[in-house]
């Protein structure tokens, strides 16, 4: 093996057989011996970054320390690493998958290629992610979705124990970007919710079954475009959405109340294949998001629907233990405390209310909309 000694220090670059590659060491002579102690790889890890390491890893080894020695050296290893990771977890939903990938690949890798971990620090981040990022007009929230990314990465290499030290260890966003950021309020209110509907009953029969299906049950979007007609039981009067399709990665049953029935069952006569909204095949994100936003002329997106949803049980009394349930939120905080074994009883009683409050508020968008033609 072909070796480089470094004349100003006990470094000492050690090539490999294809001549492309070498491990850099630092040189620990003690009673006439030479112990070798591995710091990084070259070419990943240059010269004037694995001297900076010397001081370090020698006052280790003075201490008696182990020397653990790290199997990545640069961000966009760590990052390559990661990214196959994440293809191979399961337990994440398909879309947070596709979220981190999309990050990944689109912000992080092209900014930090070439940086050396060590070299990772508040100000590099900044310099590299943070304000180009802002300069691309992109919105506070947005951004500290990448940076959360990047820390949880590092977090998870620190976890597995494939670096030594994890630079992010400590960083917040705020130490970035000061600004608090205000949480997206929804364009629709619980007035709009009757005239929605409404709208809702006079459009196509999948289109209207989209809207109506969101509005009556407060699903995402992401478990709505994947439900089949197999989770659909008429005779129990369940949905069960299955773990593999929720965001919590938890099963989700909900009642079907006679309103929800009428619905599903004119809609089950023009079914077009396993899915209720894309035939033999799911709709993808972007399709979904896209048709929700087609049949609102753009004034308001799938999530709009959801938290109308869920403010409409809070204006009618809908207990907040209960509607954290039909949101199938996770449990935390003090919800962990209360079990109710009985919640599919008190989510039935729940939706029932709910819908026979829809139905009321059709009846007076109807009326309204005949009151209104007649003075025409």
């Amino acid at each position: 093996m072909a070796e480089l000694n470094d004349n100003k220090s006990p470094l000492q670059l050690r090539f490999h057989k294809c001549r492309t590659k070498a491990t850099w060491v630092v040189l620990d002579r003690e009673k006439g011996r030479s112990y070798r102690h591995r710091v990084g790889y070259w070419p990943v890890l240059k010269y004037k970054d694995a001297l900076s390491m010397v001081p370090d890893v020698l006052k280790r080894i003075g201490k008696g320390a182990d020397l653990q020695v790290s199997s990545f050296v640069a961000v966009d290893e760590v990052l390559n690493w990661y990214l196959d990771r994440v293809s191979k977890e399961t337990v994440k939903s398909q879309s947070r998958r596709k979220g981190v990938t999309s990050a990944i690949k689109l912000h992080l890798l092209p900014r930090f290629d070439g940086i050396v971990i060590s070299n990772l620090k508040k100000a590099v981040i900044d310099q590299l992610l943070i304000i180009p990022l802002q300069n691309a007009a992109l919105k506070p929230s947005t951004i500290r979705q990448y940076f959360a990314v990047l820390k949880r990465i590092f977090a998870s290499a620190a976890e597995l124990d494939l670096i030594t030290v994890n630079p992010m260890a400590g960083m917040k966003f705020s130490d970035h970007v000061q600004k608090r950021i205000a949480p997206k309020f929804s364009k629709l209110h619980v007035q709009d919710i009757g005239r929605i509907a409404s709208l809702a009953m006079a459009l196509p029969i999948r289109a209207k079954n989209l809207i109506m299906f969101m509005l009556l049950f407060g699903t995402r979007i992401g478990e709505t475009r994947q439900l089949r007609w197999s989770y659909i039981d008429f005779d129990t009067r369940q949905i069960v959405i299955p773990e593999k399709i929720t965001k919590t990665g938890v099963v989700h049953v909900l009642p079907i109340t006679d309103f929800a029935y009428e619905l599903l069952q004119e809609f089950e006569q023009h079914k077009t294949g396993h899915y209720l909204f894309g035939g033999n095949d799911a709709l993808t994100a972007s399709e979904a998001d896209k048709q929700i936003r087609a049949i609102s002329k753009g004034r308001f997106s799938a999530h709009d629907l959801r938290k109308a949803a869920r403010s409409a049980w809070a204006e009618i009394g809908i207990d907040y233990w209960v509607a954290e349930r039909l949101l199938n939120h996770k449990p935390k905080g003090l919800d962990l405390v209360y079990i109710h074994a009985d919640s599919l009883k008190l989510k039935r009683e729940a939706l029932e209310q709910y819908h026979c409050w829809i139905k009321e508020g059709l009846k007076s968008s109807q009326i309204a909309a005949v009151e209104n033609n007649e003075k025409h």
